[in-house]
């Protein structure tokens, strides 16, 4: 029986330090990359996207529990066409929002940053 407690409690272990360690990786290989007229977010092997900047409609701060490839609770929400949401935390967010806002002027709704 002791064997068997020890080998549940391996396994559980191993286990939760998989997930952790997938995670870490997640948040340390997110990126979000302005070329040209595009916007590449990109995380880990999981999440790539690439949205053209001239669809965004609006940038507003969000605290939202939304999953998304944004490594912190300090989060903007882009808003593109009709109904596409996409929430990211970049480090630098006024100067982010500053860019995406020089190659898309329509851009609503980025002061209050």
């Amino acid at each position: 029986m002791k064997g068997e407690e020890t080998s549940g409690i391996l396994t559980t272990s191993g286990i939760f330090l998989a997930v952790c360690l997938f995670i870490l990786y997640l948040l340390m290989n997110t990126e979000y990359v302005i070329d040209a007229d595009k916007l590449y977010v990109k995380s880990g092997f999981i999440y790539r996207k690439h949205l053209n900047i001239s669809r965004i409609t609006s940038v507003k701060k969000t605290k939202s529990l939304f999953s998304a490839p944004a490594a912190s609770l300090d989060r903007i929400q882009l808003t593109y066409d009709k109904f596409g949401i996409l929430v990211l935390s970049p480090k630098d967010k006024e100067n982010f929002v500053k860019n995406l806002v020089e190659i898309n002027p329509n851009i609503k709704d980025y002061v209050n940053l």
